[in-house]
């Protein structure tokens, strides 16, 4: 998977412009708040239809103007795609190939990009919403037909709490329930699923950044694997909460409740990781969701990091910066400390000083100096 070349035209503060990356190392740095990480933000618009930091669409349009373009140019497997979406306040208008996709199917797939920002490592620590996020993204990634069932989830959702809020004494005759129940439990099987191809990988990467000394897992609250006893197990938690629900006017159990618990040794890194545990949990969980999508794909994803360098320590930096010279994927690397990628051996590839939203490339080795 490759971008061959991006365009912007009136993207957040960068320049309009025409961007060719190189195949391997794009090196974006320069100081903070000059476009760096809009570079990867608009990488992530196009496989995703929204950013990493925002999804208010004027936040994406240069001051005093209306819309934006974003253009993408995707080699996936010999094939050539081009992307384009157009952004204004109200809407977005996606077309692949010159043409408007007719439904979901038709425009995720073909950019797979796996991020690793500063914000994910909070993810472990914060609230439920960001683990199940994190993990929602792996899965849609591995499988882009996973939006589907969540968007059939997400419908029978919004109807239901409409009638919980509709002023109703008691949960009864209700229409919702049954495909609520029915689309949840095939979203919980997915993500559960995913979860048993990816935890060999993960543990053994966590192993090798810890020498061995620690132990990870993810954890799911699924007892069962069959869908008809999963589908009664919903049953029963909502009949559980059914005085609950018609109270707050809303569904209380679902997949849109659960919860991951990430355990290092066993305990909780929510309430007893260390910061550096933390790191390398999802250090380990992106390097394992890296090699699940290239065994998947037949070829590397695209890989987008946020001020890495800053995130990791001197020991993780090395583990991560070794498997990615190992790799022949395309990597977009954001930083304000250009020596610390050099001296960690990221050379082969292409430099780009980012300036008040303008893209120079360095050539000349003594400017990296």
């Amino acid at each position: 998977m490759l971008i061959e070349k991006l365009i912007f035209n009136n993207f957040r503060n960068l320049k309009n412009i025409d961007f060719i990356p190189d195949n391997n190392f794009n090196i974006l740095y320069g100081k903070n708040a000059q476009g760096k990480t809009n570079i990867l933000e608009s990488i992530y618009i196009l496989a995703n239809l929204k950013g990493f930091r925002s999804s208010k669409n004027e936040e994406f349009i240069k001051h005093e103007e209306n819309t934006c373009l974003l253009n993408g140019f995707i080699l996936s497997n010999k094939v050539s795609r081009n992307i384009s979406i157009e952004i204004s306040k109200q809407v977005k208008i996606v077309k692949v190939d010159n043409k408007k996709p007719v439904s979901a199917s038709d425009f995720f797939g073909y950019l797979r990009p796996v991020l690793f920002s500063p914000e994910e490592v909070l993810l472990v620590k914060g609230s439920p919403t960001g683990r199940r996020s994190l993990i929602d993204r792996a899965v849609f990634h591995s499988s882009p037909f996973f939006i589907s069932k969540v968007l059939e989830y997400n419908r029978y959702l919004k109807q239901r709490n409409k009638f919980l809020k509709s002023g109703i004494k008691k949960i009864d005759n209700d229409p919702w329930t049954e495909g609520l129940v029915t689309a949840g439990t095939r979203l919980r099987l997915e993500r559960k699923k995913y979860l048993n191809r990816i935890l060999p990988l993960f543990k053994e990467v966590f192993s090798q950044i810890t020498d061995g000394a620690e132990t990870a897992d993810i954890l799911y609250p699924l007892t069962h694997e069959s869908e008809s006893v999963l589908k009664e197990q919903f049953h029963q938690e909502l009949f559980r909460l059914a005085e609950k629900e018609i109270m707050f006017g809303q569904t209380l159990a679902g997949p849109h409740r659960d919860d991951f618990t990430f355990q290092i040794n066993g305990r909780s890194v929510r309430q007893y990781g260390s910061q550096g545990q933390q790191r390398s949990f999802i250090l380990a969980f992106k390097t394992a969701q890296i090699m699940d999508l290239e065994s998947i794909l037949g070829e590397p994803p695209v890989l987008l990091l946020d001020d890495m360098a800053g995130e990791l320590d001197i020991y993780r930096q090395k583990f991560f910066f070794d498997f990615l010279k190992k790799q022949k994927g395309q990597v977009f690397i954001t930083t304000t400390d250009i020596q610390a990628l050099l001296k960690g051996g990221i050379k082969n590839g292409r430099f780009f000083r980012i300036d008040q939203g303008d893209i120079e490339e360095i050539v000349a080795n003594e400017e990296l100096q």
